[in-house]
């Protein structure tokens, strides 16, 4: 209704100011229109609330954002410009430009409204006031509200994302725990069974390496007592034939296998000592003068000089030794080696060599032994001796003190130092029949992944592997070479 009268009087005012004649208005005629149209509009009212019709959303204006309804250029243009047209109907702020006939056209406009705004729709405007600012305050409640609703929702909405991450984070971390730790006891029990399997190798390992020992010596065993059989069948066969005997004639005392037998069983193949009497070969090679070994058990390193054409002959007091060697034909003579080296001329040897011998004897026997070789040999022959390795405990332990004849272990400096004392040139010693790795204790592999601790630890305790390996595991014999100067 306000729009209508506001448009009633500025279409008036627009037509007074064009009309050049000042026409009068036809104001019973305006106010009866104004009447019919409030009755009108009173009377809608009485029938029924106006009806609830959404706003249908505006396709160009796009969404609206959490939070902006309050600070809405919208409603801030709502609150600044709600009580404009009712300000703008008061009578005072009618004004006119003309300076005559303006004055009247303005008294004329001023009586019209102070009789409508203070008269007959003072009520209705001060009503229309009130609601227009309720329903600002209303809507600024309404924008506050949604506002505060929709932060509200949407840190709730934050919460709850963050909550259920959160839980699926936690889900997805006791799930991941759970893989490694499968994935972990799955690695251990596959690592169990492997070492379990490669113990079981290893051991298998262990057992074949010591069956085919065995069945080394076993065969060694049997070749010796093949040749003990027939050595004593072709003896049985020469006294059965001979008739020439004289019963009060002394026999001959029989002979004792019992060292043979051990030497097959424990000194190793006659191939495997060949294959390590080879090392002496190259010392003797240059040797125009006779070479005697002393004790040269089996006859391998005679044979080896032999098929060397280095001459040399050998003094074995052992009856069933001598009968070993000779089966290979070699120059073998039965005897005790100190005596026979007393026997010989001086300076008529090229050398003296003795394997596995001077532990048999003792500190007296051993520096008569030395002396002679200064006496029999010429300047420039050599002297070798091998004896068992002291500095190793394994091959103290096992090969020393299996054989019952050996007398005293000889470490390798005292050795040095004796015939240094004694007037022999010690011309080097060398570490003899070392063990396998088979045998010896394993070192720890470095791993690529190890951490710098850890390989260093692993090195340190490899370092210490290699020191236990030396002290029980080192070369099991050793042999020193000296000349007579």
């Amino acid at each position: 209704m306000k729009e209508m009268t506001v448009r009633k009087l500025n279409q008036s005012s627009s037509e007074e100011d064009s009309d050049k004649h000042n026409a009068q208005i036809d104001v019973r005629a305006l106010m009866a229109e104004i009447r019919a149209s409030v009755i009108n509009k009173i009377s809608d009212a009485k029938d029924s609330r106006l009806p609830f019709i959404p706003e249908k959303p505006d396709v160009n204006r796009g969404e609206r954002k959490a939070g902006e309804l309050l600070h809405s250029e919208e409603l801030r243009y709502i609150n600044q410009n709600h009580a404009y047209a009712l300000s703008a109907l008061r009578p005072d702020s009618i004004k006119s430009h003309r300076p005559i006939i303006g004055k009247i056209i303005v008294k004329i406009k001023r009586k019209i409204l102070s009789f409508f705004w203070e008269g007959l729709f003072k009520g209705y405007f001060q009503a229309e006031k009130e609601f227009q600012s309720n329903l600002v305050r209303y809507l600024n409640d309404v924008a506050k509200y949604v506002d505060d609703r929709d932060a509200f929702i949407f840190w709730e909405l934050i919460r709850k994302i963050d909550y259920d991450v959160n839980k699926a984070i936690e889900r997805i971390e006791r799930i991941n725990d759970e893989q490694n730790a499968s994935i972990i006891t799955s690695e251990r029990r596959v690592t169990v069974a492997v070492n379990e399997a490669l113990s079981r190798l290893t051991h298998l390992d262990t057992d074949l390496r010591g069956l085919s020992v065995k069945i080394d010596t076993l065969d060694s065993v049997a070749r010796g007592l093949e040749r003990i059989i027939n050595s004593i069948s072709q003896r049985a066969t020469i006294g059965a034939s001979s008739t020439t005997a004289s019963s009060s004639q002394d026999t001959e005392a029989p002979i004792d296998y019992s060292y043979l037998i051990l030497e097959n069983r424990y000194r190793g193949s006659e191939e495997v000592i060949s294959e390590r009497m080879s090392f002496y070969v190259p010392i003797f090679k240059d040797i125009k003068d006779p070479v005697l070994e002393i004790g040269g058990g089996r006859g391998e390193l005679q044979l080896l000089f032999k098929q060397n054409d280095i001459p040399s002959y050998c003094v074995e007091m052992d009856k069933a030794m001598v009968e070993a060697s000779k089966a290979k034909g070699v120059d073998v003579r039965y005897g005790d080696g100190i005596k026979h080296l007393e026997s010989v001329a001086d300076g008529s040897l090229g050398g003296v060599v003795a394997i596995q011998v001077i532990e048999h004897l003792t500190t007296a026997q051993l520096k008569t032994l030395v002396s002679l070789c200064l006496r029999k040999i010429k300047k420039g022959g050599k002297v070798v001796f091998e004896t068992i390795n002291t500095e190793s405990m394994v091959a103290l332990a096992r090969n020393y003190f299996r054989d019952p004849t050996h007398v005293f272990p000889l470490h390798p400096e005292t050795m040095r130092f004796t015939l240094d004392l004694l007037g022999l040139r010690v011309l080097d010693v060398h570490k003899l029949s070392p063990y396998s790795k088979e045998s010896s204790l394993e070192e720890l592999e470095v791993k690529e992944f190890m951490t710098p601790r850890w390989a260093e630890a692993t090195e340190k305790l490899n370092r210490n592997i290699r020191r236990l390996n030396e002290l029980l595991y080192g070369y099991q014999d050793y042999c020193i070479v000296s000349e007579v100067v």
